[in-house]
């Protein structure tokens, strides 16, 4: 089964070598209202109060961000993935309309249902090991709003033991669910927990504590 479409859209290279910390985003519910039967067409994208600013807020404290959505409508056979690039772009639009520092780097979107059993749908942590690897590691992929299907192995995650380290002691993982949360805990991340009306705008102020480290989470 192929993996998930990746549309890199920041200037990536800027981070090679950088140290620089990853904020790992769900997309509906952290940055853009979620909607029952998905938000499938751009009229429907509408941001959270406060979203923009906290992108914004997070690129200002040196953090790459990276998009990682569970977005079955496209296995659902809803729409195919080039809506991806209407839905994504009109996300950033408005941020920048808000804010011009709100730039999202990178987006990854798992197309897949629940029962397909991919290697990257959410609660698994391969979409947040593959922004790691396009952000801090050299991979031939073009910055385009095009969407790139990018095959990825099912990760060794040891649910039972202890959460294994992030490859950055600062990388953060926001979401509105607890798959969110188990993707985060098996990458090694910081875990913030979002209400799915509120979003991101709740914890910005915590994910930029450096001592802050993040929610409990028990997979």
């Amino acid at each position: 089964m192929e993996g998930p479409y990746v549309q890199v859209v920041g200037a990536l290279e800027a981070y090679r070598n950088s140290n620089a910390p990853i904020a790992f985003l769900d997309r509906d519910g952290v940055i853009n209202l979620g909607r029952p039967g998905y938000v499938n067409t751009a009229s429907q994208m509408q941001l959270l109060d406060e979203a923009a600013s906290s992108i914004a807020r997070l690129k200002q404290a040196g953090y790459a961000v990276c998009v990682v959505t569970n977005q079955s409508a496209i296995s659902r056979g809803l729409w195919g993935p080039k809506r991806l690039i209407e839905l994504h772009q009109a996300l950033q639009t408005q941020l920048s309309e808000h804010d011009p520092h709100a730039v999202i780097d990178l987006f990854i979107t798992c197309p897949h249902r629940h029962e397909d059993r991919c290697s990257c749908r959410k609660p698994s942590p391969a979409m947040l090991l593959l922004g790691h690897r396009l952000i801090r590691e050299e991979m031939d992929l073009e910055t385009s709003w095009e969407p790139v299907q990018v095959p990825v192995s099912f990760p060794s995650v040891a649910w039972w033991s202890e959460k294994p380290p992030a490859p950055h002691v600062l990388d953060a993982m926001v979401g509105d669910r607890r798959s969110d949360m188990g993707a985060g805990w098996g990458y090694g991340a910081r875990l913030f927990r979002v209400p799915r009306t509120l979003g991101l705008a709740t914890v910005i102020d915590r994910i930029i504590q450096e001592e802050d480290e993040g929610d409990a989470f028990q997979p």
